[in-house]
């Protein structure tokens, strides 16, 4: 398992549901998390490399403007 983290604008509890729904039409991503902080949020996925430009397009079209942080290293699983 491998997280990335986004910034992810207008999200609160209710609409984090909807986000991460959205987020599930990639088949790679297993759950999205809030990271603790202002509009800092986590991808879960599966696999050697994110999609995080696509993971902010679906964001966006959905209505959460979304921005590409970065990879949060050591979360591999072994």
């Amino acid at each position: 398992m491998n997280t990335y983290e986004l910034r992810i604008r207008g999200l609160d509890r209710e609409s984090l549901g909807n986000a991460r729904a959205k987020l599930f039409a990639c088949p790679e991503v297993r759950d999205l998390v809030r990271a603790g902080g202002n509009h800092r949020f986590l991808v879960l996925y599966e696999g050697r490399r994110g999609q995080p430009n696509l993971w902010c397009l679906i964001l966006a079209n959905a209505g959460y403007p979304a921005q590409p942080v970065g990879d949060v290293h050591g979360t591999e699983a072994a």
